[in-house]
């Protein structure tokens, strides 16, 4: 590429980025983003770089032009931070559960050991989605005890997940969680109304009550179009200026409490 094409391609890419920012923490009111004009002064960027952004967007779903009106946010987020157990927290629209499916099977090995179930012993399995308002958020495999099996049964009667067990009388613990990128396969790309290939994010998540018993254990698949992870980091000098962290953890990666579950 020409050097000139490679700069004006490198600058749209970090106004789309820092758009794309503003449009998650809903920064423009009623979803409606500034004139060409206005951001190519905010951007100090050229018109060609300000419509190079916006056509990304465009390409990424993020908004839409509206002939004679200008560009609007088209796509929310759920903001999902990690500083407590807790599922999605949508401000306007309603969270619902599908339960798929519900069965007793034989545990497989690693569902066994995270479940401190016998080898050959029974497991509830529980397939389900989640909506948020009328789209479909992530779809989930959970692994219960059996005598878990009727609890959820009651998902329809939450809007969130975990009160399905506070609910039957279980205090919860932590949950250790997992995040990495996948892609959604056929089915899953059909559960969740995207293309196959689309980017999920994929949560595998393990849940104890307060005595530190397994409750659940669960993969779950969710629109990477619809999430936004968000946490507070702290470096270890932080850490130990609080006590939480001792002179064994100062080569070690840092860690944070395990906070997140649901998503």
């Amino acid at each position: 590429m020409h050097p000139r094409t490679v700069r004006r391609s490198s600058a749209a890419r970090r106004v789309r980025d820092l758009l794309r920012v503003a449009i998650v923490h809903e920064e423009f009111p009623a979803g409606a983003l500034p004139g060409e004009t206005e951001l190519m002064l905010s951007f100090s960027a050229s018109r060609q770089v300000v419509r190079d952004a916006l056509a990304m967007l465009r390409d990424e779903g993020l908004v839409k032009r509206v002939q004679g009106t200008g560009t609007f946010s088209v796509a929310s987020k759920v903001r999902h931070s990690f500083t407590h157990l807790h599922g999605p927290e949508p401000e306007h629209e309603r969270v619902s559960h599908r339960i798929l499916s519900a069965s007793r099977e034989l545990a497989a090995p690693r569902v066994a050991e995270r479940l401190g179930i016998e080898r050959g012993g029974q497991v509830g399995v529980v397939e389900y989605l989640t909506v948020l308002g009328d789209e479909p958020y992530y779809c989930a495999t959970a692994y219960v005890p059996t005598e878990l099996l009727a609890v959820v049964e009651r998902a329809r009667a939450v809007d969130e997940w975990y009160a399905l067990y506070e609910m039957a009388g279980f205090e919860f613990g932590v949950a250790d969680q997992a995040v990495e990128a996948i892609l959604a396969d056929e089915l899953v790309a059909d559960l969740l109304d995207v293309a196959p290939g689309a980017p999920l994010m994929l949560f595998e998540r393990l849940l104890r009550d307060s005595y530190g018993r397994p409750l659940e254990y669960a993969i779950s698949r969710v629109r990477g179009d619809r999430l936004t992870l968000m946490a507070q980091l702290p470096r270890h000098g932080m850490l130990r200026a609080f006590g939480r962290v001792g002179p064994a953890h100062r080569t070690a990666p840092v860690s944070v409490d395990p906070v997140v579950g649901e998503v």
